[in-house]
């Protein structure tokens, strides 16, 4: 069974990929709470991502570590190139620690030891980046390492680094180390500690900037991926291959704020179909949300929401409070936005014997009366 409902919202009409001009060569902005994409510019094009790869090193860490983890690092850590916290081969930091040098200093032979430690190595990691890019929704990505340097089947998208980071920043402690800007962790063999200093520039450069990935390699050229927040709501900015990379990100975190809003068509436990249960004791079905269901739409006119909701076949007595029932399907102006289940907001019960006689005796009645 389908029932449409409708409403008005006020929203624009999207703007084209020709008018906002970047000059990286791949580019996206994305509401971090919905996901939708609200600018893209080759958006599922395979490019290497450089260091923005520490992103998923970093939440894969949080997630299978402990912070107050002791790391060893090993020989294969402690000569990696590139970009580095200065690790020796022995020296002993805690993940915590090492996290930091990953998201601040951009340390290869941090990303490495970190590697190491959660998977036994970097081959066995790579295994679990790949594993969980798929998980939250990533396309194209095929990591290789958990650094960046380059490697020819280690690619990315600007649209799976944007779902990743949409990922990442919905945990507290990766939001906390990608905003810190300086931080000062220890160096063992020294009599001084290091200090940190995060590579993200519009930290100090855009007041709503909360966190945020640099990378760069000659291949990769100038890559950036970015979050912003105002006003309650953040938005995800990437690009990859930019010549102008702060300037680029910073018209696409502004485009991606000033143009869209974010509107609750429902929320969570909020009654949106009832369905008649003659049969049952309560006598009808409330079928609720599990959840808000927030869309995102530009500001403006005014354009169709149409919900169409369908009553799950076949449904048997008892139905339990918070059993899937149903789903509702939503589109604007014609086109489809989501799809989220339904559930029993209260538990529907059969009939008792003495309940269901006395019906039987009133269908009769009513049939013959």
């Amino acid at each position: 069974m389908t029932f449409l409902l409708s409403l008005l919202l006020a929203i624009y009409p999207e703007v084209t990929e020709a008018s906002l001009y970047v000059t990286a060569d791949a580019a996206i902005v994305i509401d971090a709470e919905t996901g939708k994409v609200l600018y893209g510019k080759n958006i599922h094009k395979r490019r290497p991502p450089a260091s923005t790869t520490k992103i998923m090193t970093t939440i894969l860490a949080i997630e299978l570590g402990q912070l107050e983890d002791r790391v060893k690092a090993s020989p294969r850590a402690a000569s990696t190139g590139g970009s580095s916290i200065w690790l020796e081969a022995g020296e002993v930091l805690t993940l915590e620690e090492l996290l930091y040098g990953v998201m601040l200093s951009s340390g290869n032979d941090a990303s490495v030891a970190v590697a190491e430690h959660i998977a036994g190595s970097v081959e066995e990691f790579a295994v679990l980046m790949n594993q969980k890019a798929k998980e939250v929704g990533a396309l194209n990505t095929t990591f290789q390492n958990p650094h960046g340097l380059p490697d020819n089947q280690h690619l990315t998208t600007a649209y799976d680094l944007a779902m990743i980071m949409r990922y990442a920043m919905q945990n507290e402690i990766f939001r906390k180390l990608t905003a810190t800007k300086y931080k000062t962790i220890s160096w063992p063999v020294h009599r001084w500690d290091r200090g940190l200093r995060n590579h993200n520039k519009l930290l100090w450069m855009y007041p709503d900037c909360d966190g945020g990935k640099t990378g760069y390699t000659r291949a990769a050229g100038r890559c950036l991926v970015s979050t912003a927040k105002r006003n309650g709501r953040r938005v995800i900015a990437v690009v990859l291959h930019a010549d102008q990379l702060w300037q680029d990100s910073i018209k696409l975190l502004d485009y991606g704020l000033d143009n869209f809003s974010n509107v609750t068509l429902f929320k969570k436990g909020e009654l949106l179909y009832t369905v008649e249960i003659p049969e049952s004791r309560e006598k009808v079905l409330k079928m609720v949300a599990p959840r808000d269901f927030v869309v995102t739409v530009p500001k403006g006119q005014d354009f169709k929401v149409t919900t169409t909701i369908s009553v799950k076949e076949n449904l048997q007595l008892p139905i339990l409070a918070g059993q899937k029932v149903g789903s509702v399907e939503i589109h604007i102006n014609g086109e489809k936005v989501g799809q989220r289940d339904l559930i029993a907001l209260e538990e529907v019960t059969e009939m008792s014997l003495v309940q269901r006689f006395w019906r039987w005796i009133s269908l009769i009645i009513k049939t013959f009366a």
